[in-house]
């Protein structure tokens, strides 16, 4: 047992019982289940309001523990007002938002209010105090594929991106990502957003035969992108982001195995790093992340990973995770009996985060003791595999 985990029961033994269950614990959740990102956001509030539920059967050592549910209806601006109305009212904790947009209003007002803030999108949280991301970011996936890359026997890999914005961040992200993994780039290649047909493109990476080709694109070119590798003649592993999968190629997504290919289905073979949710029902019993989503497929849908899409899974269990974690720590700072200021107690529920060890969860690995807002790490995602037709 970790010596905190054994100082925190020390401590438990010596209060009275009206210290450790003195007061209720509440948790705020702003979600868009209504507006433009309704099917996101209508994932997410079903999935907190069914957690909820199942934590607040034993509530925090026998205390109330309350999450209070509110959609933004899609506007940042009423995210904003949303989570300063959850501070005020006492919450020790929000977890927001659908939207990066959101997400990064929110971090401002509750880094202002001092309350902790589990961030539900990827966001710019590098000045935020209070804020910690549960959104894994480019760079951790790129690394959760170098790393599976290199575990094929693969040194060397390029990527094919837009010539954008995007595709430059994309970039400098796989650059880091390598670096994490002690890799280097081995080409790249840019193209534009409205290409229907990637000829040079995907002539220049076939020609080079690099041992895996990341394709780093939105949902509109990934089928661009594969036909003009597949069309060059290029037959090696290939990535992609998961964002990118149309719905039918995450039905076929299984636990990566050998690499597939077939010249008639230019979907089959495609890898990708993606939440363990997302595979329930098909992860190894001996999986790391195993128990983690037994245990929310239980109390979020009932047992049944089936009746959930592995896409509306992954986002499930984010919300799971995020009130999970919160429930833990909460434990932790109710068990030291601090006074009932919630700023006290606030700032002990961060530092229970901060200093927790890698905690697996449902949709991840999470750890934020150096401090760090990106608390998801690498090791918490799976690589699955689009699986042939055949099969």
């Amino acid at each position: 047992m970790p010596r905190v985990a054994r100082l925190l029961l020390a401590l438990v033994a010596l209060l009275p019982a009206s210290a450790v269950f003195a007061d209720g614990w509440t948790v705020g959740v702003i979600v868009s289940a209504s507006g433009p990102h309704v099917e996101v956001g209508r994932a997410q509030a079903y999935a907190a309001e069914r957690t909820a539920a199942a934590l607040a059967r034993d509530g925090v050592f026998g205390a109330p523990f309350e999450v209070l549910v509110r959609d933004d209806a899609g506007d940042p601006r009423r995210a904003e007002a949303l989570a300063g109305e959850l501070a005020d009212a006492g919450a020790l904790a929000v977890v927001c938002c659908t939207t990066p947009a959101a997400t990064a209003r929110v971090a401002e007002i509750l880094d202002a209010r001092m309350t902790p803030h589990l961030a539900l999108a990827v966001s710019a949280l590098t000045d935020r105090f209070w804020s910690v991301s549960l959104a894994p970011s480019d760079r951790t996936r790129l690394t959760a594929i170098a790393v599976d890359a290199s575990g094929q026997g693969k040194a060397s890999l390029a990527m094919m991106t837009l010539d954008s914005d995007f595709g430059a961040a994309s970039l400098d992200a796989f650059e880091r990502a390598l670096a994490d993994a002690g890799r280097s780039v081995a080409g790249e290649a840019r193209y534009p957003a409205d290409a229907a047909v990637l000829t040079p493109e995907g002539l220049w990476i076939a020609t080079r035969q690099p041992g895996a080709v990341i394709v780093w694109g939105l949902p509109r070119d990934l089928p661009v992108a594969l036909d003009g590798l597949r069309r060059r003649g290029y037959e090696g592993i290939v990535y992609a982001r998961d964002a990118a999968l149309p719905a039918p190629a995450w039905e076929r997504l299984a636990p990566a195995g050998a690499h597939a290919f077939d010249p008639d289905d230019a979907w089959a073979g495609l890898r990708v790093a993606l939440s363990p949710a997302a595979l329930a029902g098909r992860l190894p019993p001996d999986h790391p992340h195993a128990s983690g989503v037994a245990a929310f497929v239980g109390r979020v849908l009932g047992g049944d990973p089936t009746v959930a899409s592995p896409a509306d899974r992954a986002t499930m269990a984010q919300i799971d995770d995020a009130l999970v974690w919160l429930h833990a720590a909460f434990e932790q700072v109710a068990a030291i009996g601090l006074d009932a200021s919630a700023v006290t107690r606030r700032l002990a529920v961060r530092d229970a985060l901060i200093g927790a060890p890698l905690t697996r969860l449902a949709a991840g690995a999470y750890d934020a003791s150096e401090d760090d807002p990106q608390a998801v790490r690498w090791q918490g995602l799976v690589v699955a595999i689009v699986a042939p037709l055949t099969q």
